[in-house]
């Protein structure tokens, strides 16, 4: 019995660190002094849609968002970006950023995908952070 119950109180320790999506009425707009590139919408552009997962893991640290290895905005927790990019091909990326233990293996945890995109095409990412697997970044249909 004490055995279940410790395995119990593990899984749930565990799983209440690992962020999840947001409700609706959770996501909020990253501030535009947050956000220095590619928010302004030309003819032919295509749209990335980037949004940071809730939970206390990483909380209070920002997530620094990339587009083709440049940064272009940093999210905190059930924020959301929009990103008007030419058409074509595009590496997404983030890692962890920030003052104090937010800030300390900058760069080290860089986690990148590729994507391609056609004009007035709209593509989301989600942003996770998992307990020793540390920050990811993925397509989403949310």
């Amino acid at each position: 019995m004490k055995w279940l119950i410790l395995c119990s109180a593990l899984a749930l320790s565990v799983s209440a660190c690992m962020t999840k999506p947001p409700r609706p009425d959770q996501l909020k707009p990253a501030p535009a002094d947050r956000m220095t590139r590619f928010q302004a919408t030309t003819d032919g552009d295509a749209t990335l849609v980037v949004t940071r997962d809730v939970g206390m893991t990483g909380g209070g640290c920002y997530a620094a968002v990339f587009i083709d290895g440049r940064e272009v905005g940093k999210l905190g927790t059930g924020e959301v970006a929009t990103f008007h990019v030419p058409a074509g091909e595009h590496i997404v990326g983030t890692w962890n950023t920030g003052a104090a233990l937010c800030g300390y293996r900058e760069g080290e945890d860089r986690k990148e995908t590729s994507t391609v995109l056609r004009s007035g095409e709209i593509k989301k990412f989600r942003i996770t952070i998992v307990p020793g697997a540390g920050v990811t970044i993925g397509a989403t249909t949310m």
